[in-house]
């Protein structure tokens, strides 16, 4: 894969990744519902120390239902969101696929949270899903 690039809405935040994703995925839980505005949010995992963002961020952390803690990194100047952190995975930064100046860079292969989806929401009916985050191994 080439390198990904993106931005917050205002470009005050950047940045770019030049590391093939751990995983993609469409996330259906809450807080990704409620950070985006819409029925999930699509977002890529790549290992933190391969993205490099230039501009400062602001995080927002809460309690995951698994009792992790998930953070949300966005631009204090638009509220553009950009990552997503989870204390169940260190070592992981997820970049939002709607911050990527090409969304289409990535693929994702899994719904998560599908047990938070709403009926009007509607994804690839050839994903799996899963009511949680599954296992990672």
């Amino acid at each position: 894969m080439g390198k990904i690039t993106g931005s917050c809405q205002c470009g005050a935040v950047r940045y770019e990744v030049e590391a093939d994703p751990m995983f993609a995925l469409h996330c259906q839980c809450l807080d990704c519902k409620k950070s985006s505005g819409a029925g999930h949010i699509t977002a890529a995992a790549f290992p933190a120390e391969a993205v490099r963002v230039t501009g400062t961020t602001k995080a927002f952390a809460s309690p995951t239902d698994s009792g992790a803690t998930a953070t949300r990194e966005f631009c204090p100047e638009c509220g553009g969101r950009i990552s997503f952190r989870s204390s169940a995975m260190p070592g992981m930064l997820a970049l939002t696929a709607g911050s990527m100046d090409d969304p289409g860079a990535i693929t994702p292969v899994i719904a998560v949270y599908h047990k938070r989806h709403v009926a009007w929401d509607h994804l690839d009916p050839s994903l799996p899903v899963a009511d949680t985050v599954p296992p990672r191994g």
